[in-house]
């Protein structure tokens, strides 16, 4: 460990975070002073520029619950970088010592590394649920000690973490794929992008993650964007003939998926929210806080879904749902005519 390495630890600043990937990017700009003259970016502000809009709706037969549903794309790091104009180097390799020598030489530049895992294999969280796509910040490595310093959204301060285990998570297998060791090496400037000109990109790429469907998590076959809304919404309808007795933990499931896998508590839509409305005031712009409205309107409809699904309500669910699917679509359009002014 370098004396250049080992000061990063020491000048990182962690807050605990909604999601992996957006606490991620806030934690490392607010480490290099990046902002827009306010202060550090919110985190619905990272979420946001990386257009991380999104929906995909997977049945995954072959895994416990058979069920799968994320808001976001898993494009979110690599779109931040485009919409900002900020190099991006995305590193994928089998060897887990080349893994390491590539976050050891970022820290030797004075730079915390984001790199993925899967929560199963690290060994502070004690989960068994298996995400290959979680994004933390390592800000430290000693390897006379076996151990790194993290930065995990879901725990508050830097979590030490063995090497051992650092490795397992980030060669990890499991779902929704390999990941491989994957490194983001981003080159960062002196200072961001022109806010207006960064906000527009990552509004028109949001809206084509929910018109496309965007980049699906692992490059699963499903149905996404909006068309993954309507079909998860038709799906839903018949979950008491499709699972019967097993219904009860499917509608726990899918509460879980809203509101506590690391999903800022509405399947993103709060985050996204937040992003219109900080936007919406760095922009001076009335039309998007009236969209960020409309957004914090959708972000309790997934709430209230969820409340549903915990309870074990299914009829309510199916009620509430149709409101969601309707905002879902509100939200785009509005979006559109904000692009198309």
């Amino acid at each position: 460990m370098t004396g250049t390495a080992s000061t990063v630890a020491h000048r990182f600043t962690h807050v605990r975070a909604g999601h992996c990937a957006s606490g991620s990017l806030r934690d490392v700009l607010a480490f290099h002073g990046l902002d827009y003259g306010r202060g550090p970016l919110s985190e619905g502000m990272c979420f946001g520029l990386g257009s991380g809009l999104g929906f995909m709706y997977a049945p995954v037969p072959q895994v416990t619950p058979p069920i799968y549903v994320v808001g976001r794309t898993e494009a979110l790091e690599e779109s931040f970088a485009l919409n900002l104009d900020v190099p991006l180097s995305i590193r994928d390799t089998d060897g887990a010592a080349t893994g390491l020598r590539w976050v050891r030489e970022e820290l030797e530049r004075g730079r915390p590394s984001i790199v993925w895992t899967d929560i199963a294999e690290l060994e502070y969280l004690r989960v068994r649920m298996s995400n290959t796509r979680h994004a933390i910040v390592v800000v430290e490595v000693d390897e006379e000690a076996g151990v790194a310093l993290v930065a995990d959204n879901d725990r508050d301060g830097l979590q030490p973490c063995s090497l051992e285990s650092l490795a397992r998570a980030r060669s990890s297998s499991g779902f929704p794929g390999p990941n491989l060791h994957r490194t983001f090496v981003y080159d960062w400037p002196d200072r961001l992008a022109d806010p207006a000109a960064a906000i527009t990109r990552s509004i028109r790429g949001s809206i084509a993650n929910m018109r496309d469907g965007g980049a699906r998590l692992g490059g699963m076959e499903a149905p996404a964007g909006l068309e993954g809304v309507n079909r998860f919404a038709e799906d839903y309808a018949r979950w008491p003939q499709t699972f019967g007795e097993d219904l009860p933990t499917i509608l726990s499931a899918l509460s879980i998926f809203i509101v506590k896998a690391g999903t800022g508590g509405a399947l993103f839509r709060s985050l996204y929210a937040e992003f219109l409305s900080d936007s919406a005031t760095l922009l001076d712009d009335a039309a998007l806080a009236d969209t960020a409205r409309t957004a914090d309107g959708l972000a309790e409809g997934w709430r209230s879904l969820a409340a549903a699904a915990r309870s074990g309500d299914h009829e309510t669910g199916t009620e509430v749902l149709a409101g969601v699917v309707a905002a879902e679509h509100r939200l785009v359009e509005e979006l559109e005519r904000w692009i198309a002014r």
